[in-house]
């Protein structure tokens, strides 16, 4: 499915808007910028490889430009549903969203939900996504070399795989208090990760990302990982976005 690249520089026009229906400021303030802001997250619904996939779409600065980047996140389980409302309510969308904002390069910030008992991992939910982003990817105003893909628990799990599965997709990509049992470390090697885990998270387990840390470094791969005193799995998905882990992120340009 290709969006309409009319539509959608209609759309760009229409951000940082003082108060519409779609303006959302989820979540708890981010931990390093109390600074309020406003930015609008539209909502839309399409169909990608026969997935129906509803998403919200922010549209930070100038895209309309060209050059944007492009970042993806994948929320965690409970965030799953059909109301295209749910997956805001995440600490993480506001406080990547607050970091976007700051920035001078513009943006264009993606967060779908994952329908009532999908999964990310799913090939059906990862052909979908991957067709979602082609989608902005065609649209002209997106740098192919500007892609990112973010999420926390089963999304931290999902980022884990899709960089998996697209390996020559993503810039860089963030996995927070996700499993990668299931990744292809060849495969992930390829792409720049940094990875935060709890030492209190009873979901996630740090021995499953240790193994797969370590045959990454056999492969030479880059890659940061912080293990984080006393978080549990809550507090690792909502604390973990601070503007210096963002910074290394979204530092990085594919080669």
């Amino acid at each position: 499915m290709h969006l309409n690249k009319t539509l959608l520089l209609l759309a760009a026009i229409m951000i940082f808007t003082a108060c519409v229906k779609e303006k959302t400021s989820p979540g708890t303030p981010c931990p390093d910028d109390p600074t309020p802001y406003n930015y609008t997250f539209d909502a839309l619904t399409g169909t990608f490889g026969g997935q129906q996939l509803p998403y919200r779409v922010a549209y930070i600065g100038d895209v309309a430009g060209g050059g944007s980047r492009m970042a993806i996140y994948l929320h965690g389980g409970t965030s799953r549903g059909t109301d295209n409302e749910a997956q805001l309510s995440e600490p993480a969308v506001d406080s990547i969203a607050r970091y976007l904002a700051r920035q001078t390069n513009p943006s264009v910030f993606i967060v779908p939900q994952c329908p009532t008992g999908g999964n990310w991992d799913s090939p059906r939910m990862r052909g979908a996504i991957r067709m979602l982003l082609q989608s902005y990817l065609d649209s002209g105003f997106v740098d192919a070399d500007k892609v990112y893909v973010l999420g926390g628990s089963m999304g931290g799990t999902g980022t884990w795989n899709l960089l998996s599965a697209f390996p020559r997709l993503f810039a860089a990509g963030m996995p927070c208090a996700g499993n990668p049992s299931r990744a292809s470390v060849d495969s992930v090697a390829l792409t720049p990760v940094y990875t935060v885990m709890g030492t209190a998270d009873n979901i996630m387990s740090i021995p499953a990302v240790d193994t797969f840390l370590v045959q990454l470094d056999s492969l030479g791969a880059t890659y940061l990982i912080d293990i984080e005193q006393g978080w549990t799995h809550q507090q690792t998905c909502i604390e973990s976005y601070t503007s210096a882990r963002l910074n290394w992120i979204f530092s990085h340009v594919k080669r």
